[in-house]
């Protein structure tokens, strides 16, 4: 016998193949399994997209408040591409000396998008928002051929839509104003907390000019303490395009204080008296408890997000100038512990238990 010769264990080696042949076989399934999932999964969520949410392509820009950047509006996007409700297509930044940047684009097929914008000084005010936001609206008129707009603004970057609407009515060189959905905005005052990102000097600081349960609505909507900010908007308020419709959320902590600890439920609903019979649409939606804190409604505040999606692409959102109503198996979907509450001169007050 060789004494190099090494007998070879050909039941060993047949053993050793069968397994990494199942293995392999095993492999594939559970990858073809796991490929299948994930399809179907994305063919239901098309499925259910196509039936709860229109197919426009009006776009929706999304603005954000008071020291507020592109992480304010992330949430809000992010729960309307989860839903299959809208996608992001654009980025503009509008730098400190007016200078816009955009990144992305906007194209007719576009199912529904949305356009963020990042406004670098962003303790500049409503009223240069507002300014700036002309500019920006300009150049997507001209540069993109956008012709109708929805709007998306947080705090004063509701403040800021509601001017600037005022300011540009239905001007040729601006796309038409659609929609309006305006979350926590300080139109009659917001609480002087003297927070540290609160001025405490210049003209900025008299806008901090509102206390909680110092303020309230009269009979006919109107604010019994008209704050000179609120002011400026009434002496516009003849200027609103009349076909806009506008959904006002606002917070209510449950605290005593009526607010969302930075802007009173009065200052928010204020808002009513300046657009109603002059909007072709006006609701308003109230959350209370801790996550109607007034930066927590934009951040991954649930109920916000679903009042938010579905007035601006809910298929079955049933808007009526007389009287707006709610589809009821939408109500369901959207939140099966929200009480509706239909009230009085188109408004719409909806508590979160």
């Amino acid at each position: 016998m060789n004494p190099n010769f090494t007998p070879v264990n050909f039941s060993r080696n047949r053993h050793v193949k069968l397994w990494r042949t199942l293995y392999f076989t095993v492999g594939i399934v559970i990858f073809l399994m796991i490929g299948f999932s994930i399809w179907h999964a994305d063919q239901k969520q098309q499925r259910e997209a196509r039936e709860n949410y229109i197919n426009s392509n009006v776009p929706t820009l999304f603005i954000h408040g008071w020291s507020g950047t592109l992480r304010s509006e992330r949430h809000m996007a992010d729960y309307a591409e989860t839903t299959g409700a809208g996608q992001r297509r654009m980025i503009i930044r509008v730098r400190p000396n007016g200078h816009i940047a955009v990144k992305g684009k906007i194209e007719k097929w576009m199912h529904n998008p949305i356009i963020l914008l990042r406004i670098d000084n962003n303790r500049a005010g409503e009223f240069q928002y507002a300014r700036w936001l002309t500019n920006v609206c300009r150049l997507l008129k001209s540069k993109y051929h956008i012709n109708r707009l929805n709007f998306v603004g947080h705090s004063m970057g509701s403040y800021a839509t509601v001017y600037y609407n005022l300011l540009n009515s239905n001007r040729s060189d601006v796309p038409r104003s659609n929609k309006l959905c305006l979350i926590a905005g300080p139109y009659d005052g917001i609480i002087d907390n003297r927070k540290a990102n609160q001025p405490l000097t210049g003209s900025l600081a008299k806008l901090w000019d509102d206390q909680p349960n110092e303020n309230r609505l009269l009979k006919n909507g109107q604010p019994k303490i008209i704050h000179p900010e609120y002011q400026t908007l009434l002496q516009l308020q003849n200027r609103m395009p009349s076909q806009i419709r506008i959904l006002n959320i606002y917070g209510d902590l449950n605290d005593g204080s009526h607010s969302d600890g930075v802007v009173t439920t009065t200052s928010a609903l204020s808002l009513g008296y300046l657009v109603r019979g002059h909007v072709s649409y006006y609701q308003t939606f109230k959350a209370t408890g801790a996550n109607a804190q007034h930066s927590e409604l934009h951040n991954g505040n649930l109920a916000v997000n679903r009042a938010l999606t579905n007035f601006l692409w809910g298929r079955h959102y049933n808007m009526s100038s007389d009287e707006p109503k709610y589809n009821p198996m939408l109500d369901k979907m959207m939140n099966p512990t929200v009480l509706f509450n239909h009230q009085e001169h188109s408004q719409t007050s909806i508590g979160i238990r």
